[in-house]
């Protein structure tokens, strides 16, 4: 039976919750929609992007990892916190090197490299993982 996408997205969400990456940031993990908009913490936000139906199920699934910028010279100009980006994009990078068929049964791969994007309007920054995913029921 084919997955819908709040389907997927809850399956990815549950990955990701019973990685090690969430011990890692300040804040929680969500699903598209339910961070506080107010939120000042390192989020991780699961987006259901794109599915193809068909006997197998192919699509992408979006990771941002939200980290909030820094006021390094105490001067009012926040800018990006670069090293605590860099740490996370390489913990994303590690998780998703252990999505593996034998923890479900889903096949992910990157679609493309783990970059960081800019938020100016929250004065933060977030780590894009894009997942692909092939699923076979």
């Amino acid at each position: 039976m084919a997955k819908t996408g709040k389907q997927i997205q809850s399956d990815v969400l549950a990955l990701l919750k019973r990685s090690s990456l969430p011990a890692l940031i300040s804040g929680k993990v969500y699903r598209k929609g339910y961070r506080p908009r107010d939120s000042k913490a390192e989020d991780a936000i699961v987006i259901f992007t794109t599915g193809l139906p068909g006997q197998v199920q192919t699509g992408v699934v979006t990771i941002n990892i939200y980290v909030p910028d820094i006021d390094p010279c105490e001067n009012g100009v926040l800018v990006e916190n670069g090293q605590r980006c860099e740490t996370l994009e390489k913990a994303a990078s590690d998780w998703v090197d252990s999505l593996t068929t034998a923890v479900s049964n889903y096949k992910f791969k990157l679609q493309q490299t783990i970059y960081t994007e800019e938020e100016p309007e929250i004065n933060q920054h977030f780590i894009v993982v894009k997942l692909q995913y092939e699923y076979i029921d």
